[in-house]
C-alpha cells in the first residue's frame, strides 16, 4: 500500500542527475573526435572527464539496484508491471558498455589515434543512446509514483549512496555540475541532509570547482 506520510520523496534532484548524464554523454563523442592524433595531453583531460562521469553513473545505478528497485517491487509491483525488470536489464547492458568504453578509453588515452578515437566515440554514442532511452523510461513510468511509496529519508539515502562513495576530491566538481542544471531550491534539496559545513561551503566551492573543470574540458564552449 502507498505510504500516507507527508514526508515523501522529492524526485527533482534525480531529474537534475539525469540531465547531467544526458548532457555529458551528448558531448563526450565530440570531445574525443576533436583530439588530434598523438595529443596525449589533451587526451588525458578528456579521458579523466569521461572516467569521472562513468564512475558517477556506475554508483548512481548501483544505488538504484540496491536501494530503490527492491522497495518499489515490494510496495508497488502491481503498478509497475515489467518496468523495473526492463530497467534492471538496461542497467546490465549499460554496465557492459561502461566496461567497453573504459577499455577503449585506456587504449586511446595512452596513444590517441584516429582509429582508436573513432571506436571510442562510437562506443560512447551507443552508451549515450541507451542511457537516454533508459532515463526516459524512468522519468515517464517510475519517478511519478515514487513519492507515493518512498519516504524522503529513504530517498536521501539513495542520493547519499553515490555521493559518499565518490572520492572526496571529486565531490565539489560533481556537485557543481549538478548545481549548474538545478534551480536554487533543488540545490538546497540536494544539500538538505549534508553536514553543516558542507551545506554551507558547497554552494560556493562546487560551482567554482566545476567552472574550472568545464573550462579545462570544454574550453570556450563551457
Amino acid at each position: 500500500m502507498p505510504h500516507t506520510s507527508t514526508d515523501r520523496a522529492d524526485v527533482r534532484d534525480m531529474l537534475v542527475v539525469h540531465e547531467a548524464f544526458r548532457q555529458s554523454y551528448a558531448r563526450l563523442p565530440g570531445l574525443v573526435m576533436e583530439v588530434s592524433p598523438g595529443d596525449v595531453e589533451r587526451a588525458v583531460v578528456v579521458a579523466e572527464h569521461a572516467q569521472l562521469i562513468e564512475e558517477f553513473l556506475h554508483l548512481h545505478h548501483k544505488g538504484e539496484d540496491e536501494l530503490l528497485w527492491p522497495k518499489l517491487l515490494e510496495r508497488a509491483g502491481d503498478r509497475l508491471g515489467d518496468v523495473v525488470s526492463l530497467l534492471e536489464s538496461q542497467h546490465e547492458e549499460i554496465a557492459a558498455l561502461l566496461v567497453e568504453t573504459a577499455q577503449r578509453l585506456a587504449l586511446w588515452r595512452a596513444q590517441p589515434a584516429k582509429d582508436s578515437g573513432e571506436r571510442l566515440a562510437d562506443a560512447l554514442e551507443r552508451l549515450g543512446s541507451l542511457l537516454t532511452e533508459h532515463l526516459g523510461i524512468e522519468e515517464k513510468d517510475v519517478l511519478p509514483i515514487v513519492p507515493e511509496y518512498v519516504t524522503a529519508k529513504e530517498w536521501h539515502e539513495l542520493g547519499d549512496h553515490a555521493i559518499n562513495a565518490l572520492p572526496k576530491s571529486k565531490l565539489p566538481t560533481i556537485f557543481g555540475m549538478l548545481a549548474s542544471y538545478a534551480d536554487p531550491d533543488v540545490v538546497k534539496l540536494m544539500l538538505s541532509t549534508a553536514p553543516l559545513v558542507p551545506r554551507l561551503i558547497m554552494p560556493v566551492l562546487g560551482p567554482k570547482a566545476y567552472a574550472r573543470h568545464a573550462r579545462k574540458v570544454y574550453g570556450a564552449a563551457a
